[in-house]
């Protein structure tokens, strides 16, 4: 979640000639030239390109670009290998953490960044509903999987678990702790992406399913039990996932919260048909 192993700019740069093969004569070694500058510039200024570095390519070849990436990367065209490569990078989609991988997101938009249409540098593997709300917005905003590394080992996402007193019942809140990332244009774009994919309320039903497979797999209900049944929980999925992957994040405040106890446990489970 969050962050993904950037792909290599040398088989970005690669790629390049058979691109221009794909384009059937529409683009020239020359062309390739340009494409080469642009992808070294992209992955210097770290996901990042000006239109003035964009129209370095006449708007023939532009629209070359634009075109071969509806009709060339696909199953059964030239290169798809590109997309079957880059759904490699990530199990679930980076942005929400738990939608199936289903397409790929220009992360600088390709209806104004024609130039990087089909550069793996700018194609991130995402859920459809993800690609969908993020695709109308500035790209800037968002956090770039490839780039943003800064936030990879901070442990900035929150999941605070609370009960009522009377009924014992158990609620979460979600949250970033914006001094630990302390970098505010991070922080902007975190919250600016959170909001767009409308990441809590999607997350709500994800963490109610996990919590209900989690007790239901108890073999007892005891302190005991619920302690280890967290605690196991925790070591898989942060060896997984890694420190700010919702599933982590989400045992990891059901561990610490004084408010989740045995009995918020067996009630959660009555509520919700467990036992």
């Amino acid at each position: 979640m969050w962050t993904l192993d950037k792909p290599l700019l040398n088989d970005a740069i690669a790629d390049i000639a058979k691109v221009i093969a794909a384009s059937k004569g529409k683009l020239s070694k020359s062309d390739g030239v340009i494409m080469n500058y642009l992808y070294r510039e992209y992955d210097k200024n770290n996901g990042v390109i000006t239109t003035a570095d964009d129209d370095k390519l006449c708007d023939a070849q532009k629209k070359a670009l634009y075109y071969l990436y509806e009709s060339q990367t696909y199953e059964g065209q030239d290169l798809y290998y590109i997309r079957e490569e880059l759904f490699k990078l990530a199990k679930v989609c980076p942005m929400c953490g738990f939608g199936e991988i289903s397409q790929l997101d220009h992360q600088m938009p390709r209806a104004d960044y024609k130039s990087l249409s089909v550069c793996r540098l700018n194609l991130v593997p995402t859920c459809g509903v993800c690609n969908n709300k993020k695709r109308k917005n500035d790209s800037t905003t968002f956090i770039h999987p490839y780039y943003d590394h800064a936030i990879k080992d901070v442990p900035f996402f929150i999941i605070e678990v609370n009960s009522t007193p009377d009924t014992h019942k158990v609620y979460w809140n979600f949250g970033i702790n914006e001094a630990l990332i302390g970098n505010q244009l991070l922080i902007d774009k975190i919250n600016n992406q959170i909001g767009i994919i409308k990441l809590y309320k999607r997350l709500m039903n994800e963490t109610n399913e996990m919590l209900s497979d989690m007790l239901s797999g108890m073999d007892e209900w005891s302190h005991e039990s619920l302690d280890e049944t967290l605690e196991r929980e925790y070591r898989k999925h942060y060896r997984r996932r890694g420190i700010n992957d919702w599933h982590t994040v989400f045992v990891k405040g059901l561990i610490e919260s004084p408010n989740f106890t045995i009995v918020e446990a067996k009630e959660y489970a009555r509520n919700n048909n467990l036992t």
